[in-house]
């Protein structure tokens, strides 16, 4: 029966949200792809960062727009698709312990053979799954803007990205996880998430141009989903291993905190 497969059960249910937010990542990716031999024609892009200053850096607009792949990482690797799959992971997953409690669900749920720790690490793996599927629209579609324009955009270090991407929105939906899981307060799960993401991003950014701020830039994990540009340099795996490490930790604490709440009220 699909409702005692945890994890299908997910996906199937994750499916339309999934499809519209990898539609609208992926179709903004790609018509910046597009349109960019265009910009790039009527702007000087490269002059008008320099005009900007250390404002430039404070936007995230760090490097140069010479080519697709520093204009992609302007518009929007820095901030915008940061923004919406951290939001996407973090609504999800909140959703899975404090939106079934809130919706009256959770007892239903939890009457089916099925353990609270394979409940949460299903309904994660599901998350993981939909992240996935969003970042491949955004790669099938920046591809396809690329090929139209006649722009060069190396797959590989596209596919690369979009890789740190997806773990930067799983590090940040296992923080929603895990205070869903503590709480049964989704709005607070969501909105703490969210508010340290923000944080996380203007000291990050911030750090750019205030020395002082180096000394905790590593506490903020922009530091280590752009850190090595893997639009450019590839993938760093260090950099990679702290953002999963982070996911992996919030994981377990949703994980106990999920077992030893009660549930009963």
């Amino acid at each position: 029966m699909l409702l005692r497969n945890v994890f299908w059960k997910t996906v199937r249910d994750l499916r339309w949200p999934t499809f519209w937010v990898g539609l609208g990542m992926g179709a903004m990716t790609g018509y910046f792809a597009l349109l960019y031999p265009t910009y790039s024609k009527l702007f000087d892009l490269d002059s008008m960062l320099a005009k900007m200053g250390p404002a430039a850096k404070l936007l995230g607009a760090g490097g140069d727009a010479s080519s697709l792949i520093g204009f992609l990482h302007i518009e929007l690797f820095s901030m915008i698709l940061p923004a919406l799959i951290v939001a996407f992971a973090a609504g999800m997953a909140s959703g899975f312990t404090a939106g079934e409690e809130s919706r009256g669900t959770i007892d239903v749920l939890l009457s089916y053979p099925v353990s609270r720790r394979r409940i949460v690490l299903e309904k994660s793996a599901a998350v993981f799954l939909a992240c996935l599927v969003a970042a491949a629209a955004v790669w099938a579609f920046a591809m396809a803007g690329a090929a139209a324009s006649s722009t060069a955009l190396p797959p590989d270090r596209l596919a690369e990205a979009l890789a740190m991407l997806v773990l930067l929105g799983l590090a940040f939906g296992a923080i929603a996880l895990a205070i869903s899981a503590a709480t049964g307060n989704r709005a607070a799960a969501i909105g703490v998430a969210v508010a340290v993401m923000v944080v996380m991003y203007l000291v990050d950014a911030l750090a750019a141009v205030v020395d002082g701020l180096n000394t905790i830039r590593p506490l903020s994990l922009f530091r280590y989903y752009l850190g090595n540009d893997p639009l450019r340099n590839g993938l760093s795996f260090s950099d990679a291993a702290v953002l999963a490490a982070v996911a992996a930790v919030f994981l377990v604490t949703s994980l106990v905190a999920f077992e030893r709440r009660d549930l009963a009220a």
